[in-house]
């Protein structure tokens, strides 16, 4: 099963271990294809690195080789398990589009079934794989309904509101349903947990013996959301189902629940 993450900090820093643990524990399972997103706070865009190799080890070392040093406020990966979709680079995630002249990257885990559901719905998005994947399906639709409906993409509860129609349609029409997903853009980080998905919160204002198991001391404030908790001896919280988490800069902005 694929994993996700996403890190919304307050502050650019090097988040390069925080993608080598997550590597590290989910890798080896979910081998076929790699990629990463990370905003670039001088031009307000995501710069994307994608690998895909059949061969475990040069996957890693061609993914490591050059993200020595990722500093960032915001990053998402994804490490994929093939189930809809060919095994190749364009299967991979983070998808990529613009509404305008506004990026989106998406990731997702879960299976949207059939495929044709989401197809049919496609106007002006289409996906740029031959043999695309539910994922790039869905995030096609979902950049579709926020060209047409003309969602304000600034307001963070105008895209919450437009997430989850899609969702609803999605969900009365597909056979099969799942759908954890991060959708980020240069302010917000849109992370919906379907079922799986859990969240660490770091704040760099809370003392080490603080009462409050959801904050701990640290130099940068972070939000860190992941498909399984992947840093050891901290405080995780589980998003409830159906629930979308909005981050901004290293704090919760919002939630549905």
């Amino acid at each position: 099963m694929c994993k996700l993450l996403a890190v919304s900090g307050n502050q650019e820093e090097d988040l390069g271990n925080i993608l080598e643990v997550f590597v590290k524990n989910f890798g080896a399972k979910n081998p076929d294809g790699w990629g990463i997103a990370f905003l670039d706070e001088s031009t307000g865009l995501y710069h994307i690195e994608k690998v895909y190799n059949k061969d475990q080890k040069l996957l890693e070392e061609t993914f490591f080789q050059d993200l020595k040093e990722i500093k960032t406020k915001t990053l998402i990966a994804h490490l994929r398990k093939a189930s809809i979709g060919r095994k190749s680079i364009e299967n991979c995630h983070p998808f990529e589009n613009y509404v305008d002249d506004h990026q989106f990257v998406f990731i997702h885990n879960g299976t949207v079934w059939p495929r044709r559901i989401i197809e049919s719905k496609l106007v002006n998005y289409k996906p740029k794989s031959s043999d695309p994947t539910d994922s790039e399906l869905v995030f096609c639709y979902i950049m579709d309904v926020l060209e047409q409906k003309e969602v304000n993409l600034n307001s963070y509860q105008d895209m919450v509101e437009a997430i989850n129609k899609i969702i609803l349609r999605i969900r009365s029409e597909a056979l099969i349903t799942k759908l954890n997903f991060i959708l980020a853009d240069h302010k917000y980080v849109y992370c919906y947990g379907w079922n799986e998905l859990q969240y660490l919160l770091i704040s760099e204002n809370a003392n080490s013996d603080s009462h409050n198991k959801k904050q701990f001391s640290h130099p940068n404030g972070k939000v860190v959301v992941c498909s399984k908790p992947i840093l050891e001896n901290y405080p995780w919280n589980i998003i409830p189902p159906k629930t979308i988490l909005v981050l901004r800069d290293g704090k919760i902005q919002y939630t549905s629940d």
